[in-house]
């Protein structure tokens, strides 16, 4: 019998899991070491141990400064770190903790090495971001595939045992910490991505966040104090807010009960209170709908299928707003946590056919082997330049949001100043003409050129972005010839490449 040692991960913001093509060619979710199909994407520092899952995220109650949760939000930043006994942990480290955790309980599940893995990221992900969930997967000890959009997860999934009538799918993804609209033309095997668009910081979090909000005014107004200056009574009210978030999908009205300095208050919230309260991060997500859309040029008649994602779809009022947008009811018949994972588990497999063909059974081969996928770039990509005759910079944009990947552009550049003999490049992502509205990715060195020359020389400058997302660039002094191509260099911490044993030092194990 042949067995996989790829395997496909959804890392998600709030919960993460796993999948593996079985030798019949079926992805089925692998059962974490609690027998959850699900795993809680928190980290508990337990003196000794390393806590993840569903242990530490109850642990926030009553060790709220030694849990961290939702540290997708913070991938690819270069000043958030968390730091336990005089040891700083940056979100790749966090990230690749929860990694270990699941690799181990899918090996120990399986009963075999699994040394290969697709992640998937959000769309709107980019490119320090890619690179930060790249590094995550190293630290944890695996060799990274591919690092594969959500909603492009998702749509494999849905698609590949469909008939072959095609059909243009909205992938409206609303997860715990991030959302993502996509639009994506679906016919069996060929997964096209159209368009993409959407915000790293909009998810179920925002809506525990305005629960909590709520309640605590509430009990201000009734006691004089905020409880939630207790940093244990905020881990609770998070939980309870959470739990009131759930039951107000499948109930009218839910109690919470909020305590503080032997103080009490009662609040029944209603599902329309709680519709309310939400109510400014949907209309955002219908904002990026008529974006994604528009960048599509197509109207809501034109989406065959709206494809839901991400656990917060299971909200009444997502899916009565999406209802009353496109005139159909979304299509909810996929397992909105698990979709992710299987789609990343049937990349997976597809690779596997490359690394380790010997893995791959005939079923496996004939399921996935033709599958097709053809992504878009999520944000624009250019170069810092300057306006000729001035000394206004801006950002040139080589690579358009929205252009289908892998993709490679080059244009060409003047120099500015006389005797230059270097040349120092900015990266950006963004749509912004002024590049102080845009992400600075990185930037590089075109050196060793000639002395004493005088300005106005040409350079090519070439951006490339593979399927993952990942940008590359090069540089041609078209006069000598002389020439650097490079990955772009971070001046990121969180995302430049160490390994595990040189970015956190500990023996404590991780469980």
């Amino acid at each position: 019998m042949t067995e996989l040692s790829a395997i496909g991960i959804d890392l998600g913001t709030t919960y993460s899991s796993v999948a593996i093509v079985n030798e019949k060619g079926t992805a089925e979710i692998v059962p974490n070491a609690e027998s959850e199909r699900l795993t809680p994407s928190a980290v508990f520092f337990d003196e000794d141990v390393i806590i993840v899952g569903q242990d530490a995220k109850d642990a926030q109650v009553k060790y709220p400064d030694q849990v961290v949760m939702f540290v997708k939000r913070q991938m690819g930043s270069s000043t958030w770190y968390y730091t336990y006994e005089g040891q700083k942990f940056t979100p790749t480290d966090i990230s690749s903790i929860i990694l270990t955790k699941l690799k181990k309980d899918a090996e120990n599940q399986l009963g075999r090495s699994l040394p290969y893995v697709v992640i998937t990221v959000p769309a709107y992900f980019d490119d320090d971001r890619r690179r930060a969930t790249i590094n995550a997967g190293e630290q944890a000890g695996f060799k990274v595939l591919d690092v594969l959009n959500e909603p492009t997860a998702a749509a494999i999934a849905f698609g590949i045992d469909r008939s072959s009538k095609p059909e243009t799918v909205m992938v409206y993804d609303l997860g715990g910490g991030t959302f993502d609209v996509t639009i994506i033309k679906v016919n069996g095997k060929e997964i096209k991505i159209i368009a993409t668009d959407g915000d790293h910081q909009l998810g179920g979090k925002d809506f525990d966040d305005a629960v909590m909000r709520y309640t605590v005014q509430i009990f201000k107004a009734e006691h004089g104090f905020d409880p939630t200056d207790d940093p244990n009574i905020a881990g609770e009210l998070r939980a309870l807010a959470e739990k009131t978030k759930r039951e107000l999908s499948k109930r009218s009205k839910s109690l919470l009960i909020l305590r503080g300095q032997g103080k009490e208050s009662k609040i029944e919230i209603e599902r329309t209170k709680f519709d309310e309260l939400i109510k400014p991060k949907l209309d955002t997500t219908l904002s990026l709908i008529r974006s994604v859309l528009k960048d599509a040029s197509l109207t809501p008649a034109q989406i065959d299928r709206v494809l839901l994602i991400g656990g917060s779809t299971r909200i009444p009022a997502v899916r009565d707003m999406l209802t009353a947008f496109f005139g159909k009811e979304p299509d909810a018949a996929t397992n909105p946590d698990e979709a992710v994972a299987l789609g990343a588990a049937l990349v997976a497999a597809q690779k596997a056919i490359h690394i380790v063909p010997e893995e791959v059974s005939a079923p496996v081969a004939e399921k996935v082997g033709g599958l097709q996928i053809t992504d878009v770039t999520s944000h624009s990509i250019g170069i810092e330049a300057y306006v000729p005759g001035s000394s206004q910079r801006i950002n040139s944009i080589l690579i358009p949001r929205n252009s289908p990947i892998p993709a490679e552009i080059s244009k060409e550049f003047i120099t500015t100043i006389n005797g230059q003999t270097a040349i120092k490049m900015t990266i950006y992502q963004g749509e912004f003409p002024d590049p102080a509205l845009c992400n600075p990715v990185g930037e590089f060195l075109l050196a060793g050129l000639p002395p004493n020359r005088p300005a106005g020389r040409k350079v090519r400058v070439s951006i490339a972005c593979n399927a993952s997302g990942v940008v590359n660039v090069s540089a041609l002094d078209i006069e000598t010839g002389k020439q650097t191509t490079t990955e772009v260099s971070y001046k990121n911490e969180a995302t430049q490449k160490r390994s595990a044993k040189n970015r956190w030092k500990t023996e404590k194990p991780i469980v």
